[in-house]
């Protein structure tokens, strides 16, 4: 359970990096529908990180 802790901040870091990098793509290739599902990714990558690092903080 503990490695699962440690891990969901990283979990965060990789949802919000893969989300910029294929929303930008898609943003500049004109594919405005899949640009928006992989923008919207980003928020929900900064709300897993966040709740990862509280976690990771107040288990400590």
């Amino acid at each position: 359970m503990l490695k699962i802790f440690n891990s969901v901040p990283y979990l965060g870091a990789l949802i919000i990096a893969v989300g910029m990098v294929a929303g930008f793509y898609y943003l500049f290739t004109d594919a405005d529908e899949m640009a928006k599902y992989f923008l919207a990714m980003i928020p929900v990558g900064f709300l897993i990180l966040f709740v990862g690092v509280v976690t990771n903080m107040l288990r400590r």
